[in-house]
């Protein structure tokens, strides 16, 4: 008697370490690069941009201040991704896989 209920096919489970070797450089590198490069960018515009009234009439430099948040979260984000115990394994080519 044949059944009417259609299976999908079995994919059989991505190997977790595939390509463990050209993930040498985490996405954290990049993020922190690019919040680290606009952070510069936004400090710089808010240090040389010239004195701004703000709507609630202070002269807080938003610009400024928001543009050393980016930057140090950048630079902590760039901190972590460069010293991450995975990178620096991949980077030397220690892989269990091989050894064992």
């Amino acid at each position: 008697m044949p059944s009417d209920i259609q299976h999908e096919p079995r994919v059989p489970a991505a190997d977790p370490d595939l390509g463990r070797d050209q993930q040498a450089f985490a996405i954290g590198l990049y993020i922190g690069a690019i919040v680290l490069i606009i952070g510069l960018l936004l400090a710089g515009y808010g240090l040389f941009g010239g004195p701004q009234l703000n709507q609630d009439g202070s002269t807080l430099n938003k610009d400024l201040l928001w543009g050393a948040v980016m930057t140090l979260v950048g630079v902590v984000t760039l901190a972590l991704a460069w010293f991450s115990p995975r990178r620096r394994a991949a980077a030397r080519g220690d892989d269990d896989r091989r050894n064992g």
